[in-house]
C-alpha cells in the first residue's frame, strides 16, 4: 500500500465517522431543543434534512459542520474510485 492508498483510506475513514455523527448530534439537537420533535426523527432518517432544519432553528455551526463532513467523504470516495 502507498502512502497515497494509506491517505485516501484515513480520509474514508474521518470522513464518513465525522459525517455519521454530526448527523446524529445534529438529529438529536434538533429532537431536543427543536421547535418540533417530529422534524428532529425526521431529520434522521432523511439526513438532508437535517441541515436545512438545523441551520432554520440557529444551528449554523452544526449545519456547516454536516455540510462539511459530507463534502470530505465524498471527495475521499472519489478519489478512492479513481485511484
Amino acid at each position: 500500500m502507498s502512502g497515497k492508498d494509506v491517505a485516501v483510506v484515513v480520509l474514508l475513514i474521518v470522513g464518513f465517522a465525522s459525517f455519521v455523527t454530526t448527523h446524529v448530534w445534529l438529529a438529536g439537537r434538533l429532537i431536543l431543543r427543536g421547535s418540533s420533535r417530529l422534524r428532529g426523527m425526521l431529520a434522521l432518517v432523511v439526513p438532508p434534512l437535517a441541515p436545512v432544519w438545523g441551520y432554520r432553528q440557529g444551528f449554523r455551526k452544526g449545519a456547516a459542520l454536516w455540510v462539511v463532513a459530507l463534502v470530505t467523504y465524498v471527495t475521499a470516495r472519489v478519489v478512492a474510485f479513481f485511484a
